[in-house]
């Protein structure tokens, strides 16, 4: 295959990969919109335990959702590595390694909250387990953000032995 055509699917490739990103921020921005409205709507709130449950988490929503979301622009930095053709980079090296980052702040994040459950007298083994199963997930998505990191800077030192023995 040549290069030029190798170039055009990188690229496709990076576009399906931010317009996933595009929706993704679109859903971020809904199901965090409707926990708000539900948070903050008197009427509904006394009515609803999805309320009373998204009530009791208090800021720790945001929290997670600007940390989704940080995520979500260093996978857009990513993408656009790729469409480059650059998809083994170091850029891309330290934007996985971000991630991993931000996913073990993401699992504390759900320590705290869990203990904040646990001050106020609002937990319930429904929200601790909640707060476990997130924790473990946040703990699974940094350690294959650092997998991903580790295989694509050793793609990129592959890459970069052949091209200097060529």
């Amino acid at each position: 295959m040549n290069n030029t055509r190798m170039q055009k699917k990188q690229y496709r490739l990076s576009l399906c990969l931010k317009a996933v990103i595009i929706a993704m921020i679109g859903l971020l921005i809904a199901f965090f919109g409707v926990i708000t409205y539900y948070t903050h709507n008197d009427v509904i709130l006394t009515a609803s335990l999805f309320a009373q449950n998204c009530k009791s988490y208090g800021p720790f929503i945001y929290i997670t959702a600007i940390l989704s979301l940080i995520i979500l622009i260093f996978f857009w930095q990513v993408a656009t590595e790729i469409g480059r053709g650059n998809s083994f980079s170091l850029e891309n090296v330290k934007h996985f390694r971000k991630m991993g980052i931000i996913g073990i702040l993401l699992s504390l994040e759900y320590v705290f909250r869990a203990i904040y459950l646990l001050s106020t007298a609002t937990a319930t083994a429904m929200r601790i387990g909640y707060c476990i199963a997130l924790m473990i997930a946040g703990i699974l998505f940094m350690a294959v953000c650092f997998i991903l990191s580790s295989l694509i800077q050793n793609a990129y030192e592959m890459q970069q032995e052949n091209d200097l023995t060529i």
